[in-house]
């Protein structure tokens, strides 16, 4: 299984959109929503990282988190119905 790098998400009325992901030592790409929730259910890690690629931080895994019945991309597990995540620090 891969460990997905997670830059940046653009969300819009509390669900994700899309995100800008890499591979380590990758050029970024973006992926939607589904695509991520797919790479979840098939085992990758997603982690939100801020910085440059060789010397940034990595933050906090996105889970899915099933709340009646919905899937939902966040950063904790609160069984919230919106899609929430949190980025390291120095995330802009």
């Amino acid at each position: 299984m891969a460990d997905v790098e997670v830059v940046g998400a653009e969300l819009a009325d509390g669900q994700v959109k899309s995100l800008r992901v890499r591979f380590k030592h990758t050029t970024e790409r973006v992926i939607d929503r589904a695509t991520a929730l797919t790479w979840l259910a098939d085992g990758h890690s997603l982690l939100t990282y801020a910085g440059p690629a060789h010397h940034g931080e990595r933050g906090y895994a996105i889970e899915r988190v099933d709340v009646d019945g919905d899937v939902y991309l966040r950063t904790d597990t609160k069984p919230v119905a919106k899609d929430e995540l949190r980025f390291p620090a120095a995330h802009h």
